[in-house]
């Protein structure tokens, strides 16, 4: 049986809740708190098992785009015009992840991407419109045709079993994404870029930076076991933020560009 302890949900659970007989109890690399979860089940030992141990070595890169300036959401669009030359300089030829942070921000990129920006490789037409005749919304089937697509939970679920074959048959080159994907899904790419480390909240809290286990785990999608000898990732930022994210976690290799 597996279990998953979180301490909003058991703050009145004690150990001798759980069963005796458990013997392993593995979680998230992302977890902040593990000594606090090995001292909730009474664990003797807690072993940690840092990035020396990941299959596939993982590269980080990070890229300042300039200063914010006044408004926030002008310098979050002019990202978009980042992604092209990241994509073109990192993914050589390879499947990649952009993620961003809204629906709609997924969706304008993956179209902008699909009219502008040329496949590295050579596309399987027959693969792609065999993919796009599966759906019904017409944005995504023009993506799809170009060898990019847009994935969020916004999409129904047909929709997203789509991409997600489509990705992982290697007919698309570039796949847009929210971060539910890195939350859910397993879809490993070559190249990760993450498009800003911030994102708007609402009215009532504004901008607010992407927490560090969401950034862990959308960097963490870099890197194909069995197909890649190495992953890479490329954080996006502002020229203020750029040391706070090169020194995301201990054991990356870290470049600054």
């Amino acid at each position: 049986t597996s279990y998953e302890i979180a301490s909003s949900s058991f703050k009145q659970a004690q150990p001798n809740d759980l069963m005796s007989n458990m013997r392993i109890v593995a979680v998230s690399a992302t977890l902040p708190n593990l000594g606090q979860l090995a001292s909730f089940v009474e664990s003797g030992e807690a072993y940690v098992f840092d990035d020396s141990y990941r299959p596939v070595p993982l590269s980080i890169f990070v890229q300042a785009c300039g200063h914010i300036g006044k408004n926030r959401y002008l310098f979050d669009k002019s990202l978009d015009q980042h992604v092209p030359s990241i994509l073109k300089r990192f993914s050589s030829g390879r499947p990649a992840i952009v993620f961003c942070h809204s629906k709609k921000e997924n969706e304008t990129l993956a179209s902008e991407l699909s009219k502008s920006y040329t496949a590295p490789t050579k596309l399987n037409d027959s693969a792609l419109r065999k993919f796009a005749g599966q759906t019904n919304t017409p944005s995504l089937q023009k993506c799809l045709l170009r060898g990019i697509a847009f994935h969020h939970a916004g999409l129904d679920a047909s929709d997203r079993r789509i991409v997600e074959e489509a990705f992982t048959s290697g007919s698309l080159f570039c796949l847009c994404a929210t971060s539910t994907l890195a939350m859910g899904v397993n879809l490993p790419a070559f190249l990760v870029v993450i498009k800003g480390t911030s994102a708007y909240r609402g009215a009532a809290n504004g901008h607010q930076d992407i927490d560090m286990g969401t950034l862990l785990q959308m960097v963490g999608r870099a890197g194909r076991p069995g197909f890649d000898k190495s992953g890479t990732a490329v954080i996006m930022t502002d020229s203020l933020s750029k040391t706070r994210y090169e020194n995301i976690s201990q054991g990356y290799v870290h470049l600054s560009i």
